[in-house]
Order: structure tokens, then sequence, then C-alpha cells
């Protein structure tokens, strides 16, 4: 790559990566992970009144990456950047405008999960949150199981009408509004809830035909989608990083505690994929508690990186050495 450090948009981005390459990208940090070639940074959390700052880092020896993605929410805005280093020189190789990235990892690892968790012959889909990610997350699901309808709930009768016109043409399957959590899952094989619930609002009866329930909402400490007797009539948990689950979610720390000593029987995604883990056959029902991870992040970016400078995409710009910032501080 080149010597010049770039500046990619969430235009950029979108430009040079599809959802279906980031998943490709996420399938092979897994294995990165798993063999441990590669390791995250434990997030880090900051809150006040009103608002809230994270730092997710990671880094992928074998691939030679490294990097960092922070952001700050507020009651007003938020706004995210992601920084990619060298991770064998040190040297700073890009910056990236973040929301964009976020969408396509959080959706990409929804992807990896449900093609290996989900059984083969899913049918009917459901979607819980028709926020920024819910389109993102139809897409990955999509892009793994062949649906013959996906049901879609928020509690706002106009968004979630509004989501699945939006929606229904991109897809052959239609996409049917429902009243209620309950109806959207009734008979569902494969849930996922994308929301920013506070409060758990979902129930183990309400998931009684479900095989695979993906909860990638409620990444903070103080949220939460579902209720501890979830976890009763869970056959298998899996998330895709136990310190940042031991961290931030709220579901598992009320059912495990703070000790990962105690969370016996958890597994991560890393070591399905290393295993080539195969969808489970039978009733039990499996949950999968996505956290977000720095690696996810990572694998992403770095691909996005290389695509910019294969075409010469976003603004270069030229990298400035320490004896140059030195005469430039004396000069001045």
């Amino acid at each position: 790559m080149s010597e010049h450090v770039k500046y990619l948009t969430e235009a950029d981005i979108v430009s040079v990566v599809s959802p279906a390459d980031a998943v490709d990208a996420l399938r092979k940090m897994l294995l990165e992970k798993a063999s441990g070639e590669a390791q995250n940074v434990p997030k880090s959390l900051g809150a006040w009144t009103g608002g809230a700052m994270h730092s997710l880092g990671s880094v992928m020896h074998g691939a030679g990456f490294a990097g960092f993605k922070t952001w700050v929410r507020t009651d007003k805005g938020g706004g995210s950047i992601f920084t990619l280093f060298n991770a064998e020189t040190g040297k700073l190789l890009a910056l990236l405008e973040a929301r964009a990235l976020g969408l396509l990892r959080t959706s990409a690892i929804t992807g990896v999960a449900t093609d290996l968790l989900a059984p083969q012959d899913a049918k009917i889909g459901c979607i819980i949150g028709t926020g920024d990610q819910a389109s993102m997350q139809l897409r990955a699901m999509s892009a793994v199981r062949t649906f013959s309808e996906v049901r879609v709930f928020s509690p706002t009768p106009e968004r979630r009408a509004s989501f699945c016109e939006r929606q229904s043409q991109r897809y052959e399957f239609p996409l049917i509004p429902c009243e209620s959590a309950e109806a959207a899952m009734d008979g569902a094989d494969i849930v996922t809830t994308i929301t920013r619930a506070s409060e758990p609002f979902i129930h183990a009866d309400m998931l009684s035909t479900c095989k695979l329930f993906v909860a990638v909402g409620a990444i903070l400490p103080k949220r939460a989608e579902f209720h501890q007797d979830v976890f009763d009539k869970a056959s298998r948990l899996v998330v895709d990083d136990l310190e940042n689950a031991r961290r931030g979610s709220r579901e598992f720390r009320e059912k495990f505690g703070d000790d990962l000593a105690g969370w016996k029987g958890v597994e991560t995604l890393d070591k399905i994929v290393a295993h080539a883990g195969q969808p489970p056959e039978g009733d039990g029902l499996t949950l999968f508690k996505g956290m977000g991870m720095g690696l996810s992040d990572l694998a992403v970016a770095s691909l996005v990186c290389r695509r910019a400078h294969e075409t010469d995409t976003g603004l270069s710009i030229a990298p400035q050495t320490r004896e140059n910032l030195l005469e430039a501080d004396l000069e001045g």
C-alpha cells in the first residue's frame, strides 16, 4: 500500500466493500482469533448525564493491522471514527468515518452467526426493531438463508410499515408488519433483535418455535432485550467475545455474574468457526449475543483500506515525518 494516509468517508467505505465482503472478512478474522493470531482490547466505556463514550481496540498479528474505533453518543446525536495502523511499524494507515463501518460489521457478525447456528431449513424470519441497523440485519440474514417470509415489529406503526414497504423492493419474500412482538415472533424460526431497549421485553414463551435467537441490540450495561427465562429455554449459548459480554451485557451479567470462571458453557463464535461448526438439528434454541468487538471493526476496516488504495478511493494525505514536524515547529 501507498505511504499516504487515507481519509475515507461513509460513501467511500460502502463504495468499495459490500455486506457480503464484510461477512467473508469476519469469517477469516474469526479463524485468526481462534488460532491466537488476533486479539481484542476490551471495550472501555464512559458515561455522563445525556451521553456516553466508548473505545474498541484490536490487533491482527498475521495480517499486520491494529486499530481503534472511538465514538461518542449523546441525546443530541453522536459521531465515530476508526484509526487504522500498521501493526509492525506503528504507522498510521487510515482514518475511517465509522458509522457505515459499524453497520457493516454488526450485520456481518449476524450473517456469520446465522449461517453457523441456524437450521438450514429455517424459512420464517423475524426482526424486532426498524432503526438504521435493521435493513443491514435483514440483508445479512437473507444472504445465508432462504426465507418464505420475514415478520417485522417496532413500537411505531408508521415506522414498521414504512420499513416493510421500502425493504420489500429488495426481496422476493414478503415482509409483514406486525402489531406486536408476540405476533412477529409467533412461528418464527429465526428471531433477530436490534433495539435500544432499556428494559427486557422478550420472554421464553415468545420463542416457542424459534431455533436461533440473535440478540444484537442492548450493548450497554443498563440495557436489556430479553428476560432471564430465555437462558432456561436455550440449549446453546454463544457470544462474539466473552470479555465484552462480561463487561457490557446486562442479560449475561445477571445470569452468570462478573467472574468469567462461572461462564461455563458459554461458547464463542470463533471457536465454532474454527471447528467448522454445523447448524444444530432438532428443536433446541440457540441464543447468540453479539456485543460488538474491535476485531470485527478491524477486519472490515483493513479490507476497506486495501480496496481504497487499489481503486484510488478517498482522500490521500501525505505522511508527516518526525523531522518535518520538528523543523516546522522550530521555524514557527
